[in-house]
């Protein structure tokens, strides 16, 4: 009789062993749940808000697009359409009210043919030049993914720098920057070269002439553009990295005289490297309205 009690013991204690452990698992395979779930509900949360901003904050402005350019051998006397009647949906921004939401809003951005249509911002209460608040911060400046489209404060919020530099996630459902990949195909970079940029000053309207997989240098750390000779080098270095992707619309003209814009999103599964899509300002406009 003791040798038995002795044998059924430790299958006792086993069991109570194995019941404990896997209690464990459950409770952290349902903490992980819930946490995963919380911050999905969390997403889709600020997605519907960024999207709630789009309606009663923009209006879009339809100016029809001719199907194809003035003929350069059309006579003298026939007037050239204003460079504005050759672009369409361009937002129109109440500035007012988002920046009754955050004072921190200093432009919209609008590409066609992609989900990117969202405020940009700009942390204006640091000290910090190459400042990245918004890369975890949403326009609500709740903490956590999506983030926010944002420039650091080293640019000018006014988009008047040689290259403004704007960042955003890759999301996998294509929010945020994550649409921008579309451009690593030849056919739609060809067919979609627009980005649009209001700020409270301008209507600003960018010609994209490259998409290049480039390294994770900081950009604006990387480069003083204040130098002509710096802002040739960061155009010479667009192609110096010879990514498989890169496309050039090489009939587009760009120099260090130029203003231009850059935007830069990871590329999943390469941390080392980030896709940039440039454009380069081809016509802007005065807005009526400016922040007091």
């Amino acid at each position: 009789m003791d040798r038995i009690n002795k044998n059924t013991d430790p299958q006792k204690r086993n069991q109570r062993i194995r019941l404990v452990v896997s209690a464990c698992l459950v409770l952290v395979i349902l903490i992980s749940a819930g946490v995963l779930i919380a911050r999905q509900v969390r997403r889709q949360r600020v997605e519907t808000e960024y999207e709630s901003l789009k309606e009663p904050l923009t209006e879009t402005a339809q100016e029809e697009k001719p199907d194809k350019k003035p003929e350069k051998d059309v006579e003298e006397t026939k007037q050239e359409p204003e460079p504005e009647e050759l672009y369409g949906e361009i937002p129109q921004v109440d500035f007012e009210k988002l920046w009754e939401r955050n004072e921190d809003v200093c432009a919209w951005i609008s590409i066609p043919g992609t989900m990117v249509d969202y405020p940009v911002l700009r942390n204006g209460s640091t000290q910090d030049p190459y400042d990245a608040y918004y890369l975890d911060h949403t326009i609500d400046k709740s903490q956590g993914l999506p983030g926010a489209i944002y420039m650091e404060p080293c640019n000018s919020g006014e988009f008047t720098d040689f290259n403004t530099l704007l960042y955003g996630h890759n999301m996998r459902n294509g929010t945020m920057f994550g649409e921008l990949h579309k451009y690593a195909d030849a056919d739609f970079f060809e067919e979609n070269d627009e980005i649009y940029v209001v700020t409270p000053k301008e209507t600003l309207i960018y010609q994209i002439f490259g998409v290049v997989e480039y390294d994770d240098r900081h950009i604006m750390a990387g480069f003083d553009f204040d130098l002509d000779s710096q802002r040739q080098a960061f155009l010479d270095s667009l192609k110096e990295n010879e990514g498989e992707g890169d496309i050039f619309r090489e009939d587009t003209k760009v120099s260090a005289d130029s203003r231009m814009i850059t935007l830069s999103t990871c590329i999943s599964g390469a941390d080392t490297k980030r896709l940039l899509v440039t454009g380069v300002l081809v016509h802007h406009r005065a807005s009526d309205e400016e922040k007091p």
